[in-house]
């Protein structure tokens, strides 16, 4: 009977100690930084660089955004669903007006039933390449992994620009003479907001080589939950921990099938955690993210080191030599197609492939074939709607309203096709595949939802997807064009591919884009507009309820 009363208590604990609410704020304000030896002028929240937000398992969450920075800009909740507050997802001139110099905007929305590892950052003009981002993470109390580790620590990857976003973007990549589109190029990588650079190629003399890396430290026979977040613009890292395995037990949000590997590919958005045991011999160890060439060697003179380090550090090793491990000769990588969701659903679950209630076959293409500066284009085909080469064109501020407000306060509007509309039904699957004709990989992010993984490969080697669970994700990489010829290695390739099977039970507009910060500038971004026509879970009628938005959501620009 005791033990039934301890229980008791133990349930009512539980779900006390959900729903509460959360306060913070983020002060947007310029501030001098060297993460990487290099000083310079950066966008930070609170004077920091990798601000943490952490929350728990149904927290509403309030986060007041004071903007003291000259320019305007707009906070996103990489991840969050935002059911029933689809306003505060953060996409400017998509779910808001961006927020002006000396405003203020209060984010509130509840993060329900989801936990885990996620993260805010700007979604305006490239901003968050500048410094604007940073961990939003979901503690859970009834983590089933939580008897095994003993303590939790994020680790954000990222790379690292001598350069603001405005210029970058204005004078660097959409300049008439980057003919063939090439992506900028990082002078750094950092682990943990903190890198190196060799300072023998900058003239700025408050440049600092060697610059102390970031140390990690551990004790003997721990075991610790490590939060990978790829926070950069464009880096593609491998990453691992010399002489120690990794489980992996989250991927962007939903808990997966312990998987041992001992190096995990992570693109810009995505999230891992894994289980790391503190039980090699008490020494120093690197922790590599190594960032794979997307450029090509003959254009890297700015001194970017793509072998990104950290230390971790046992307990009772020297704090002051440099680890001399060597990186695992059997390499152990993670299938990030196949990882299974823990206690998920498998493909026997879905619509069978013609009970879908759309099938969207979608292509992209980046390059110059007809213009002088870097364009993204879009191709849907489909039975139910089309579109053909199609650039994404942000609605312009002053002159057009978020995609998010007209379709509130006029529904049956046609959207016009420079945010290349997607229309889908609420509360209805839909198949899509995502053809890649690039000899690189493009992380794709939906916003407001989460997918499940069907297949990838190249469309002449399809591959066989395992009877286990389905992976469940966010953000996925849609693989490379491979056996090419030419100087991008794309002509006469083998098509990538990836096919994801999504259920669209959120109204509102939603952002589908790849994830290189470069490509989405460009272009490469289309909106899935569901209108909720079910009469399930509706959008507001501003006619009825007026202040169900807050006014400055939309009617600030």
């Amino acid at each position: 009977m005791q033990l039934l009363k301890s229980a008791l208590l133990v349930c009512l604990f539980a779900i006390s100690a959900l729903g509460a609410t959360r306060q913070f704020t983020l002060n947007l304000a310029y501030g001098r930084l060297a993460p990487d030896g290099f000083p310079m002028d950066m966008m930070l929240a609170n004077g920091q660089l990798d601000y943490p937000i952490v929350v728990s398992k149904g927290d509403t969450v309030v986060v007041t955004v004071i903007n003291k920075l000259n320019v305007s800009t707009a906070i996103h909740w990489h991840g969050m669903y935002q059911k029933g507050t689809q306003w505060m997802d953060g996409a400017s001139m998509v779910t808001q007006c961006p927020i002006g110099p000396g405003d203020t905007y209060i984010y509130k929305f509840n993060v329900g039933t989801q936990v885990g590892t996620y993260w805010w950052h700007a979604h305006h003009e490239s901003q968050y390449i500048n410094g604007l981002r940073g961990p939003f993470i979901v503690n859970d109390p009834q983590d089933p992994y939580k008897s095994k580790y003993d303590y939790d620590v994020t680790i954000t990857l990222s790379d690292f620009f001598h350069y603001g976003s405005d210029y970058i973007l204005n004078t660097l990549f959409f300049n008439e003479n980057n003919t063939l589109a090439y992506e900028p190029i990082p002078e750094a990588g950092l682990i943990g907001g903190v890198g190196q650079y060799n300072c023998t190629f900058t003239k700025n003399k408050g440049c600092k080589s060697n610059n102390p890396l970031k140390r990690y430290n551990v004790i003997p026979g721990k075991r610790y939950r490590l939060r990978l977040i790829n926070t950069a613009a464009q880096a593609h890292y491998n990453f691992s921990i010399d002489g120690h395995d990794l489980t992996v037990i989250e991927a962007d949000g939903s808990y997966t099938n312990p998987t041992i590997v001992n190096e995990i590919s992570i693109h810009s958005a995505q999230r891992y955690s894994v289980i790391l045991t503190a039980k090699a011999a008490v020494s120093n160890y690197w922790i590599r993210a190594v960032m794979f060439d997307t450029w090509g060697p003959e254009f890297i003179v700015n001194g970017l080191n793509m072998d990104v380090r950290a230390i971790l550090s046992y307990n009772g090793a020297s704090t002051t030599t440099s680890p001399k491990s060597l990186k695992q000769t059997q390499v152990v990588p993670l299938d990030p197609w196949f990882l299974g969701e823990l206690n998920g659903i498998t493909e026997a679950d879905l619509p069978d492939f013609w009970s879908y209630n759309q099938t969207l076959y979608i292509s992209f293409f980046y390059g110059p074939p007809f213009y002088t500066y870097p364009l993204a284009t879009i191709t849907l085909d489909s039975v139910q709607q089309r579109f053909k080469e199609s650039t994404y064109v942000m609605p312009m501020i002053g002159k057009e309203a978020p995609t998010l407000s007209t379709l509130i306060r006029k529904k049956d509007t046609e959207f016009p096709a420079s945010i290349n509309p997607i229309y889908v039904n609420n509360n209805q699957w839909v198949f899509i595949m995502i053809k890649n004709q690039d000899a690189m990989e493009h992380p794709f992010h939906l916003h407001g939802h989460s997918f499940y993984v069907l297949n990838y490969g190249n469309l002449r080697h399809q591959t066989t997807p395992p009877t286990t669970t389905l992976s469940r994700r966010d953000t996925i990489q849609v693989p490379a064009c491979t056996g090419g010829t030419g100087q991008g290695g794309e002509m006469g390739c083998n098509i990538g591919f990836v096919t994801i099977a999504v259920k669209f039970d959120n109204p509102g507009a939603w952002l589908f884009h790849c994830h290189i910060e470069w490509h989405m500038a460009a272009g490469m971004m289309m909106t899935f507009i569901n209108k909720g026509d079910d009469g399930k879970n509706p959008l507001p009628d501003l006619t009825k309820t007026p202040d169900a938005i807050p006014w400055y959501a939309f009617d600030t620009c």
